[in-house]
């Protein structure tokens, strides 16, 4: 049998404990007995228990300990029986896939949204990334978790803003299974063509949905609601209806007092003396907890941050394909028609199949050269620029390499972000947060248009009051 144990000062060790030396006759004799694969077995357990237990780290992933308990304890501290606790009304939507991280924030914002308009506590999970039961799939360290707790990345669940607004607050998903076991849950199932029995019709109009669900929601005398089935699902994020929801969501509290978290600006701060030496460091004892109903406050602008976001591979090329063959839209909040970027997609229904493969790939996965020429007009039309900031998703030798052009263009900063930013270990998982934070702040923002991380930091910007002019797409 080969046995791989992770060693934190290196490579996985592994043997063959068919190499290891017989002992003594007693010990063969032991070792010889019928049931010896079932002891090994049960060795085995007991050592994966043990490395379980002990957790080092790397290649183990954080554990979250102090998410975990805020989100854990936090609940038991609300003190408005009537609206919340045994009494509360409570709706959990459908539970998280395993996607990235802005694939399912999007939902969690217009979920959070619409609990707030119907006056009951949202039911969050976390953020899945694996589906396992798990804390992290056992095939090749370094591991990551399967599931992130979600105040690990964002404050908005659980800083209690809703209390401002006489509206009960967010609760995580173990708290309302506590108070709502499946026989009190009402549940509601989506129609569509998996179920077409549901008993849940949306409208495809945006405007109308929400205000559909709304008022089913909110005049509902069950205190459990359970919806099963996506009720902001891709089709409704690729669709031109979204944006009739625009002014509203942006004045809406859930996203007045959207923040990202501690865990996530504790980074940031670390790296401000590099980022923005002349701003003021995050205060990370008020940046969870909402203490007026106005909102949070931005931050200034990063003016001298030129933040590019860049996808690359061979699944993501196949991606932008995939893309092309279908004219598929931008997704999200990116089709605002004020950004600059988005005005050819998709493109006429006339155009030849090469010239809109070759619209989709220069805007989904644009090359090198077209990349520097993009900074460098972004830095004549914004002289005050001189440090780029790169959002993507690994460090690659492509990444490298489109670094090693612009700081060969004469900037005076090039940060390639889980290189020189985020390279910790502990970081790798909540990295994605400190690139939306620096982004959202900074001067000029050219995002992906086929990318929901794209589509947050847009949304976000505007919420900020930023010129749709700084906010734009390949």
């Amino acid at each position: 049998m080969r046995i791989t144990f992770p060693n934190p000062l290196g490579p996985p060790i592994s043997f063959d404990t068919a190499n290891i030396p017989s002992g003594p006759p007693i010990l063969s004799r032991l070792t010889s007995h019928p049931r010896r694969a079932q002891i090994r077995v049960l060795l085995l357990i007991l050592i994966s228990l043990l490395l379980l237990s002990w957790r080092p780290s790397p290649p183990f992933p954080p554990d979250y300990a102090r998410e975990w308990s805020l989100e854990r304890t936090l609940p038991k501290s609300y003190n408005r029986p009537l609206i919340e606790g045994k009494e509360g009304r409570y709706i959990k939507f459908e539970s998280p896939k395993p996607t990235g991280f802005n694939h399912q924030m999007q939902r969690v914002l217009l979920q959070h949204h619409l609990a707030v308009l119907s006056n009951r506590s949202y039911a969050y999970e976390p953020l899945v990334q694996d589906d396992t039961r798990f804390p992290f799939v056992l095939t090749f360290p370094p591991w990551r978790s399967a599931r992130v707790p979600l105040s690990a990345l964002i404050s908005t669940v659980t800083s209690g803003f809703e209390r401002f607004f006489d509206n009960p607050r967010a609760v995580p998903y173990s708290h309302y299974r506590s108070i709502c076991p499946s026989w009190k849950e009402t549940v509601y199932q989506l129609k569509d063509a998996d179920h077409p029995d549901g008993n849940l019709d949306v409208s495809l109009d945006a405007q109308m949905r929400v205000h559909q669900l709304q008022a089913l929601f909110a005049g509902n005398d069950a205190k459990c609601l359970r919806i099963q089935g996506p009720v902001f699902g891709d089709d409704f994020f690729d669709s031109e209806s979204l944006l009739q929801l625009q002014q509203s969501f942006i004045q809406s509290p859930v996203l007045q007092h959207f923040t990202m978290s501690p865990t996530v600006l504790s980074v940031v701060n670390r790296e401000m003396h590099r980022l923005a030496p002349d701003s003021a460091p995050y205060d990370l004892t008020r940046v969870g907890t909402a203490f007026t109903a106005e909102g949070v406050r931005p931050g200034s602008n990063w003016k001298h941050i030129l933040a590019l976001h860049l996808r690359h591979g061979d699944s993501w090329s196949q991606t932008c394909h995939d893309k092309g063959m279908k004219s598929a839209p931008f997704v999200g909040w990116t089709k605002i028609p004020e950004f600059p970027g988005n005005e050819n997609v998709p493109p006429p229904a006339d155009m030849a199949e090469a010239a809109r493969l070759g619209l989709y790939k220069a805007k989904c996965s644009p090359d090198t050269l077209d990349i520097i020429a993009r900074a460098r007009r972004m830095r004549k039309n914004h002289p005050f620029l001189h440090t780029v900031y790169i959002l993507t998703d690994g460090v690659t030798p492509w990444g490298e390499e489109v670094k090693m052009w612009l700081l060969s263009e004469g900037w005076e900063n090039v940060w390639l972000s889980p290189k020189d930013i985020w390279p910790d270990w502990q970081d790798g998982e909540i990295g994605v947060g400190v690139d939306m934070e620096v982004a959202r702040r900074s001067g000029v923002f050219v995002g992906n248009g086929f990318s929901t991380t794209g589509s947050n930091i847009a949304l976000l910007r505007l919420r900020d009051g930023i010129h749709p002019d700084l906010t734009q797409f390949w």
